[in-house]
């Protein structure tokens, strides 16, 4: 009600007809802040008790009871809980909390009062805790807690709580996306092409089912068979184990890349989820310590910027939980004194994938059949790893893999070497046993690097060099082995590399996919694999990237390579980009090629809605092709996204639009192609389906997680930073893709709400499970903002303070000076209670029928001025109003 008083007072228009209300809200203590409004109750006649003006003196407190509120900690919130609320002898009402809760809430309570956990008590924070303060408000459902340090358990930053994790509710969730395609070539015809995943799922308390598939289909005027294809790729289940930090996923899933090489599989996997710790505690990040002779102040920044800080006590220190801008670097530490003085060092730290930080452990334990493609040939498996992250900035790895007729064991370790950079390394041994005959063993030898050359601007990775002798096999090469043995060789087929590619992305090639059987009396494993990426900053406006991959075999001369070097800079508003690209498939098919790119802003410089480009490469391959267009986006929210490009290759000319909506039901794109020899039309579509409690709703995508946003009223109204988001008639919106067992802000759009809309909050934060559709309700209800004038029976004014009440006793507002109501969101039809004590004479009823509303209050009319009286059920004694 308070949100839609102040957005009628922002209206200059209003302001000569809203003097008599600015006065009522003064006089209730919604206006200036200045200080706390004060009454002397003996001016409130007929207020037989503290409750009856409780509101009034306070707006933000509540009767006597026990409530759901949010409970926040120093302003992070907590826990959301039943708390019950009494009156103290002062004729205050405060919540009542046991040491139970705040132990719950990490804050340590002394030993010798663990008694009084037994029972709540009103008191028990001012008590126990000096230093504290608590405060509540009745409007928001809030409870503030303010701690000092000394009293707090240590937690790392972005700690957050399993109470306040929802599971979210029960649902079915459908996602769907369908490309097609019209094509007219003049060597083959007409031809069509439709394509569409879908993804769907089942959620029912912790677990989530999941299932993916595709269809594909094809027509052609030189074919006289369709194909149509159905192929499911996914199934599975899985569930949270919130007090082991682990996750179990029961079906199709992969196992880590980290000590052994992913693969898909059919089977079962429990493994840490390293979403579920906080913030600070998910990547590594080095330990910083140092000594605090006066105690004070310690600040740690990273290129310059404050990324922490923290107060000490005299002595040594440690801090933990440190979240570095990057994973790499020097950190600078400050230690400001408590007697001005000023100490500061460097830690340079580097980090691998593979490093944890101290104290963390990461397992993993993997049983079932292994999948990765199409493959005849699945073997059974069990692998279980292990990490651990030590004090000494150390983390040993290892594990062991037993499947049928292959074992591995594999053991390593990454360290912090500080300014040297972080370096990993491990070895692994494997014995196969051959469809060919015999066995062979052989190990396998990894190093990574990282480092980070602050001054230069340099981040240089040598992601990784593998060398594996002649008789080392992992788990796929094993597989494919017994999958391409056939009559005493093996056979596997090649895809013709040299396939013209210089069409449009999206035009299908007609043509058969040309392949070519190779055989070979030996098998070829894989032997080194090299992995190089340098990035280097260059001044603030330009940058210059190396990445470098090859890899080669036992028994054969071929290898693969891929080079790329980029330059990326800015000349005034123009962006502008280089590259070379040198690539060697595995049996030919080698290719450079170079290439120019400009984009330059069209229109104001921070309002630009367009853009313009131009492009230009030459490859070996396909020769020149010059590329120039527009894109921008429109519309309110730029909703509609669209793009015209010219382009001319060795093929001749092209012309292609191509055009996109995003809508609050899901997307929509169009796009049409003209070149010398062949015509394209395309189209997509996607969105998705959810079907709850509350019936279907529709939505622009799914994603692991979700939250099914209800505003009671809400039609129409959008959702905060989701573009083309709305709620529809029924009041429910979908969000996608918030973050697992992190806090995530939800509100509806502001602009959305006019006068004729009343909600009691507009935005709240979820943590939701993987995979959970958590449910946010807001109580918004559109109708009228009247003043009502009102005399009793008798003809005298309703006291001052009274509660007006709707039927299903939704406190709608208050009465102010003189007895004048401001009530908002009422409906035409509604009969309106108020109250000013327990005594049946201390109520009366408005019927709102006989004013002949509208159904709401115009968005800019603000309220309505209406004379009505109050009718009472029970008769006034003489001597009270």
């Amino acid at each position: 009600m308070l949100r839609t008083i102040r957005a009628t007072l922002r209206r200059d228009s209003l302001v000569p007809r809203l003097a008599p209300l600015a006065v009522a809200l003064n006089t209730l203590g919604i206006g200036s802040a200045v200080a706390a409004p004060q009454f002397n109750l003996d001016f409130l006649r007929g207020a037989q008790s503290e409750d009856d003006v409780a509101m009034l003196s306070n707006p933000g407190s509540v009767l006597p009871g026990t409530y759901l509120f949010s409970v926040y900690l120093n302003g992070d919130e907590v826990a959301r809980e039943q708390i019950p609320f009494e009156r103290l002898p002062s004729g205050e009402v405060q919540p009542c909390l046991s040491s139970a809760n705040l132990q719950s809430w990490n804050i340590r309570v002394p030993s010798h009062d663990q008694a009084v956990d037994a029972q709540p008590s009103c008191e028990v924070v001012p008590s126990l805790l000096p230093g504290s303060k608590l405060s509540y408000n009745g409007n928001q459902q809030r409870l503030d807690l303010q701690v000092p340090q000394v009293h707090l358990q240590t937690l790392p930053r972005g700690y957050i709580r399993r109470s306040l994790r929802d599971q979210g509710i029960n649902a079915m969730l459908l996602e769907y996306a369908i490309t097609g395609s019209h094509d007219r070539q003049d060597h083959a015809g007409t031809s069509d092409y439709l394509f569409a995943s879908i993804n769907s799922g089942l959620n029912l308390g912790m677990w989530r089912l999941r299932h993916s598939a595709n269809l594909n289909r094809t027509s052609s005027e030189r074919s006289a068979a369709n194909r149509t294809q159905w192929h499911s790729r996914s199934l599975r289940a899985e569930t949270d184990l919130g007090s082991q930090r682990s996750r179990l996923v029961l079906g199709d899933t992969y196992t880590s890349y980290g000590v052994f090489d992913s693969v898909r599989f059919r089977g079962a996997r429990l493994a840490n989820d390293d979403d579920m710790l906080a913030f600070s505690q998910r990547s590594y990040a080095p330990v910083v310590r140092g000594m605090a002779a006066s105690g004070g102040r310690v600040e740690v920044r990273q290129d310059g910027q404050l990324i922490h800080s923290i107060n000490v006590a005299p002595g040594p220190f440690e801090i933990k939980d440190i979240v570095p801008s990057r994973m790499s670097g020097e950190l600078e530490v400050s230690v400001i004194g408590a007697d001005g003085s000023l100490q500061r060092h460097r830690q340079a730290f580097s980090a691998v994938e593979t490093m944890l930080r101290p104290g963390l452990t990461h397992y993993e334990f993997n049983a079932g059949t292994l999948r990765n493609g199409e493959e005849r040939y699945q073997p059974r498996f069990v692998q279980a790893t292990l990490a651990r992250g030590l004090r000494s900035s150390a983390t040993p790895y290892g594990g062991v893999l037993l499947a049928e007729n292959y074992q591995s064991i594999a053991f390593g370790v990454a360290h912090d070497l500080g300014s040297f950079g972080s370096a990993s390394i491990d070895i692994s041994h494997a014995r196969t046993q051959l469809a060919a005959g015999g066995s062979r063993s052989g190990q396998s030898y990894r190093f990574l690097y990282s480092k980070s050359l602050n001054t230069h601007g340099t981040e240089f990775r040598l992601v990784g060099h593998r060398y594996s002798t002649s008789g080392y096999y992992d788990l796929s090469d094993a597989a494919n082995e017994r999958e391409q043995w056939r009559n005493d060789h093996y056979e596997s087929w090649d895809h013709d590399l040299d396939t013209d590619d210089s069409r449009p992305p999206g035009l299908p090639d007609e043509r058969p996919p040309a392949r070519q059987l190779i055989t070979s009396a030996r098998y070829q494993n894989k032997r080194n694999h090299l992995e190089v990426a340098v990035d280097q900053r260059i001044l603030d406006d330009y940058s210059l990237n190396l990445s470098y991959n090859s890899q080669n075999y036992w028994g054969s001369d071929t290898s693969e390579r891929n080079l790329h070097l980029g330059f990326n800079g800015r000349l005034g508003r123009a962006n502008y980009s280089l590259f070379f690209r040198d690539t060697r498939a595995r049996r030919g098919g080698s290719d450079r090629s170079l290439g120019l790119s400009v984009t330059v802003p069209l229109g104001r410089k921070r309002a630009a809605r367009a853009n313009a480009s131009t492009a230009y490469s030459h490859s070996l391959r396909t020769g020149a092709n010059y590329q120039t267009g527009i894109n921008g986006t429109a519309l309110h929210g730029e909703k509609l996204g669209y793009g015209l490009n010219l382009g001319r290759s060795e093929r001749g000319g092209s012309a292609a639009f191509n055009a996109n909506y995003t809508g609050s039901k899901g997307y929509l794109s169009f796009g049409a192609t003209q070149a010398r020899d062949y015509q394209q039309l395309n189209w997509g579509a996607s969105g998705a389906w959810v079907v709850h409690a509350g019936g279907l709703t529709l939505a622009q995508s799914l994603q692991s997680s979700n939250v099914l946003v209800h505003a009671t009223d809400g039609a129409g109204i959008g959702l905060e930073n989701r573009t083309g988001v709305r709620l529809d008639r029924r009041g429910y919106g979908v969000i996608s893709g918030v973050a697992a067992y992190r806090n995530n802000r939800v509100a509806l759009r502001s602009d959305d709400l006019g006068g004729d809309i009343d909600a009691s909050r507009i935005n709240g934060t979820v943590v939701p499970t993987r995979g959970a559709l958590v449910r946010m309700h807001f109580d918004t209800r559109r109708g009228n903002n009247l003043m009502i004038h009102s005399r009793l029976s008798n003809g005298k004014r309703v006291p001052m303070g009274a509660g007006v009440f709707d039927k299903q006793g939704h406190k709608r507002g208050v009465a102010g000076p003189d007895g004048a109501l401001f009530v908002s969101g009422v409906r035409a039809d509604d009969s309106l209670s108020v109250r000013w004590g327990q005594e049946t004479y201390q109520a009366c009823e408005l019927h709102l029928a006989s004013l002949r509303l509208p159904a709401t209050t115009s968005k800019h009319q603000g309220y309505r001025n209406v004379d009505l009286q109050c009718t009472q059920s029970a008769a006034l004694p003489r001597d009270r109003p």
